[in-house]
């Protein structure tokens, strides 16, 4: 046999193998016998470029979420220089999502519950340094658990729809209740 007809062969195989056509065992012996025990070993130790895309976006998504607990718990800039840095990070989260949406829809609404976590936590602790009043508080909360249900409504998407209603609930609770 041609070594160009065994490596359009192994190639074939190695297709099978990516997108589960034949059961791997049978794919490795394949591969075994038609590259005389050669080249299986090189593809097992290379990460796969969707893995390395999610390790990636999810420490640069983690990383702004922590960037905004930093600057709004553990520093002493005034409050515009704060939103600024805060809203720059939901704007980096909203980019890499808008990016990852077409490549990997699970970390996409990963990033999308992220910037909404950045949102919340943003206008929530804004109302809070401006004016000490928990009315406005309990306004706040209500605008953002309404946005993520209306939001979770229109995309279909469940967990903003939960979070949404459950956090309705919990301010009505909490505003009712004092």
């Amino acid at each position: 046999m041609t070594e160009e007809r065994k490596k359009i062969i192994i190639k074939e195989i190695k297709y099978w193998k990516k997108n589960h056509l034949l059961p791997e065992h049978y794919c490795n012996f394949l591969l075994m016998l038609y590259s005389e025990g050669e080249g299986l070993e090189k593809e097992t130790t290379k990460q796969s470029p969707r893995f390395l895309l999610l390790i990636s976006a999810l420490i640069l998504g983690f990383s702004a979420l922590g960037l905004t607990f930093i600057v709004i718990y553990f520093t002493s800039l005034s409050l515009q220089v704060q939103m600024l840095i805060n809203i720059l990070s939901f704007i980096f989260v909203g980019i890499l999502a808008f990016y990852i949406n077409k490549k990997d829809v699970v970390l996409f609404h990963i990033m999308i519950s992220i910037g909404a976590l950045i949102i919340f936590l943003v206008s929530t602790s804004a109302v809070m340094k401006l004016e000490e009043n928990y009315l406005f508080l309990t306004v706040t909360i209500f605008i953002n658990c309404f946005i993520w249900l209306s939001a979770g409504l229109y995309w279909k998407l469940s967990y903003l729809k939960w979070s949404g209603a459950i956090g309705l609930i919990l301010a009505a609770t909490y505003y009712f209740a004092h």
